[in-house]
């Protein structure tokens, strides 16, 4: 007899109604990601800045900062919509951000909209895409709409997420803290139809103590320990100085730093981060700051300041500290930012100071290669260890300067190069890269 005719019937599976239970509930789920992913970008992904348009943004920065940038006081900028796509498109190029990110604003009076989208880099094409507008009552400007993909973001999420951008914010955190009290000196912003106007209190003293605050966060604490070996080793040097010698040459310090250095590699540590601490470390004894500004005031605690000596270069304080600046902010932020803010310094002294020098160009020029090299990859950083803990003379690694035009004024820059986009400039700059890649420090790397 069959089990049919028996009234048999085969168990249900007690698993399968869970399993339904997990597929609808993983669909509800995907549901909503699902929506916030397109096909298609809202922003398409633009080519690398010009040259011509990265001296423009040069241009923009210089001529939103204050004449006096070391006097405290009111101060008001302005930036068009063209201005502020192309300060974006700079910012995600340095931030290396892009080709995946884009973005791009859309002013009109008394609103800023804005669209960003980014590459998730799947085989098919798929884009996270953000839209948002910022608007301008009789208050602040405030974030009032905000759409992921094809999902709108509901008002009360808006407002727990950006409450306004005011500036009204607080944070335990050191950095955090900093950047509010930046953002509560911009007194006024007004969205215009052709334009944002800002008016802030420029504040000096808290940008230095933002700037401070920023390269503690950006530095680990086996790094924090690395730098505070290297300013030991620099506070064993300044001690063997006769009080009698009112300055000592560069390379004074460059070989016993990059001899530790070399150690340290051989036993087995990285050699690119013990570079990046020791240039750090540096740059902040050369140019006369404190090692809290560094590392903070509780690791810095329990190590004795070591005794300031002027460092010179070629006998000129201001190239030491010119090079040895911009090889931390190379090792920092990379060569391109780093590039950008030496000429853009330049010509803010050819405008309002002591006139373009291409004397702190050539040093600044030594400084980026100097950092870059130092943490292209392990071999580079290595032999860079090696020569430089051989260095004797300052020509062993920086281009005699004494005949240099320097104290060039905008107008005669101008006469002479057009501006820093111009072919004579790029030349001029290609002989001075030529020259510092003769030396015997950098030859054939």
């Amino acid at each position: 007899m069959s089990r049919r005719n028996l009234g048999f019937k085969p168990p249900r599976s007690a698993g399968l109604p869970r399993v339904r239970f997990w597929l609808l509930a993983a669909g509800v789920l995907a549901a909503p990601l699902l929506l916030c992913l397109q096909f298609t970008p809202l922003v398409e992904t633009r080519s690398q800045l010009s040259r011509a348009e990265a001296v423009r943004v040069e241009g923009l920065l210089l001529d939103s900062a204050p004449r006096t940038p070391g006097l405290a006081g009111p101060h008001e900028f302005s930036w068009n919509q063209e201005e502020l796509n192309l300060l974006g498109r700079h910012l995600l190029a340095l931030s290396r951000m892009s080709p995946e990110w884009a973005a791009q604003v859309d002013l009109r009076d008394g609103a800023l909209g804005f669209e960003v989208s980014r590459s998730l880099g799947f085989v098919v094409p798929v884009y996270m895409n953000l839209r948002g507008e910022i608007t301008q009552g009789d208050g602040p400007p405030a974030l009032t709409a905000l759409r992921l993909g094809y999902l709108p973001l509901p008002r009360f999420l808006i407002d727990r997420l950006m409450p306004n951008l005011s500036g009204e914010m607080t944070s335990d955190e050191p950095l955090l803290a900093e950047a509010a009290r930046l953002l509560a000196n911009i007194e006024s912003v007004q969205l215009g139809a052709t334009e944002i106007r800002f008016n802030v209190h420029w504040d000096p003293e808290m940008l230095a103590r933002a700037g401070d605050q920023a390269r503690q966060w950006l530095i680990s604490e086996t790094d924090r320990q690395r730098i505070l070996e290297y300013y030991a080793v620099i506070g064993r040097v300044a001690d063997e100085i006769p009080d009698s010698d009112r300055a000592i040459p560069l390379g004074r310090l460059l070989a016993p730093l990059f001899l530790e250095a070399k150690d340290k590699s051989l036993q087995g540590s990285d050699p690119i981060a013990e570079n990046q601490a020791l240039l750090q470390t540096l740059a902040l004894y050369v140019n006369e700051e404190d090692i809290e500004q560094l590392v903070g005031a509780e690791a810095a605690e329990d190590m004795p300041a070591a005794k300031f000596v002027e460092v010179r270069l070629q006998r000129r304080q201001d190239l030491a500290q010119h090079l040895t600046s911009i090889a931390a902010i190379t090792v920092a932020l990379g060569p391109e930012l780093a590039l950008m803010l030496s000429t853009a310094k330049e010509s803010w002294d050819a405008r309002h100071r002591s006139g373009f020098s291409f004397s702190d160009m050539t040093a600044n020029n030594v400084g980026v290669t100097l950092a870059t090299l130092a943490t292209r990859d392990r071999e580079s950083a290595l032999e860079i260890q090696r020569r430089m803990s051989e260095v004797r003379s300052d020509s062993e690694y920086m281009p005699e300067v004494g005949s240099s035009r320097d104290g060039i004024s905008a107008e005669d820059f101008s006469a002479l190069y057009r501006d820093t986009a111009s072919v004579e400039y790029r030349q001029r700059l290609a002989e001075i890269q030529h020259l510092i890649e003769s030396t015997r420090v950098f030859t054939g790397l």
